[in-house]
């Protein structure tokens, strides 16, 4: 806020005190009592003393308040980088230029106070803040430069206030989702997964990453990993170790997404890895065999997908399950025509989700006997009861590696970012 109509003023940590203030003369401050006689004469003597002096300076001109040094010769300005309507970008440095001096310090609070991060660049006098500025919210910037070439001159402090954009829904970067869920307990292999509304610039890429953090207890090195202009992964070299917190940090308001968008807020999601089961179905073999912590629970007898149909290989994360899908062979792109031999269209029990394009491991009541023949349309075909036991048994992010089959799943179909190496996962 401004002094406009007062004298120049800067602010304290007490409040706002007026810069010109009042000049006193005499033995003491205005209204101090005199203390008796003695003070009384001793002001006498020293102003016999100040006139003797006066004396012996001879008769020429007084220079005194030509020499003296203006208080504030330093001027300084704030500029601010606007959009074409006038309102400060979130995302850009300060620029404050001083004549007649140099930028000693620049801090910048929010409006509760606080003090935010950022840096000084002294000779190009750009502050840089650390993370962008929140939309629609206010600052307080406080610059004080010194005055060169007049000794003794005290420095100037400049306040100014600004208030950043708040951008339209349509001009907003916003998230579709984080995955996994706050509080979830996942498997070893889930991902975190961010997903945003609108597209985000090649070039606004790293900047984004730069604002997504991810900490681990204990700590644990991961890596992003973008799929197309939407989607980005972290995960970790290896399989997550049980029992790891995880928390995830979006910090985007503020940050542009390439395209004239601004995050509008912050995010936070904070996860567990529970226990390490692992599923690893053999196609050769009609079998699926399950691990807990390394140790084989159960190998169940199992079905994977007929010549035409192979099941997706590879290993994938656990989407979700279900207690019951309906599956049509229209919806994956099969048959849409009844009269076709591998039309179908079903309510089926026990799903457990494994790629966004279709692939389950589920009961079918068209599979009466699983572990014979491969015979899907590329779904994991379990019997009834151990479809329920498997469904009980495993939790989003257990990974299911299936063997033996031509083609690995597309590492963003689903949650299958382990079929890339890491080499592939940090390119």
């Amino acid at each position: 806020m401004g002094c406009a109509g007062r004298p120049r003023c800067c602010r304290t940590e007490r409040g706002v005190i007026e810069e010109h203030a009042l000049i006193r003369t005499g033995g003491g401050p205005v209204g101090a009592k005199s203390r008796g006689r003695r003070a009384a004469v001793a002001g006498a003597w020293l102003s016999v003393l100040a006139l003797g002096v006066s004396a012996c300076s001879g008769s020429g001109t007084d220079t005194s308040d030509k020499a003296a040094a203006p208080k504030n010769p330093a001027k300084i300005s704030v500029t601010l980088t606007k959009n074409p309507s006038g309102d400060v970008v979130p995302d850009k440095p300060v620029k404050i230029s001083v004549t007649h001096g140099a930028l000693a310090s620049v801090t910048v609070a929010d409006s509760k106070g606080d003090p935010i991060a950022g840096s000084l660049a002294a000779s190009t006098g750009v502050w840089t803040p650390s993370s962008p500025f929140g939309v629609g919210q206010n600052y307080t910037l406080r610059a004080t430069a010194t005055a060169s070439g007049h000794t003794g001159a005290k420095p100037n402090t400049q306040q100014t206030s600004f208030t950043v954009e708040s951008p339209a829904e349509s001009k907003s970067m916003l998230l579709d989702s984080i995955t996994p869920a706050k509080g979830a307990v996942v498997g070893v292999a889930m991902p975190v997964s961010v997903v945003f509304s609108h597209p985000v610039a090649a070039s606004a890429r790293a900047t984004v990453e730069k604002q997504l953090k991810v900490t681990t207890s204990p700590v644990v090195a991961g890596a992003w990993h973008w799929f197309g202009d939407r989607r980005a992964d972290w995960r970790p070299q290896k399989f997550w170790t049980s029992g790891t917190h995880v928390t995830v940090d979006a910090d985007l308001n503020g940050v542009n997404d390439g395209y004239g968008r601004y995050g509008v807020r912050d995010y936070q999601h904070a996860f567990t890895i529970g226990t390490d089961v692992e599923a690893v179905a053999d196609v050769a073999d009609h079998r699926l065999n399950v691990y807990k912590d390394g140790k084989l629970v159960r190998a169940l007898p199992a079905d994977a997908g007929k010549a035409g149909f192979s099941t997706w290989g590879g290993t994938m994360a656990v989407i979700d399950k279900q207690t019951e899908v309906r599956m049509t062979s229209c919806s994956v792109g099969i048959a849409c025509d009844p009269s076709s031999p591998n039309f179908y269209d079903m309510e089926l029990p026990w799903d457990v989700h494994l790629t966004d394009s279709g692939t389950y491991v589920h009961y079918s009541s068209g599979d009466v006997q699983p572990g014979e023949d491969n015979d899907s349309h590329g779904c994991i075909h379990l019997s009834k009861s151990n479809a329920h036991w498997f469904y009980s048994f495993v939790k989003e992010g257990d990974p299911v590696t299936v063997k033996g089959e031509p083609q690995d799943a597309a590492p963003d179909n689903g949650y299958a970012d382990y079929n890339l190496s890491w080499s592939q996962w940090t390119a």
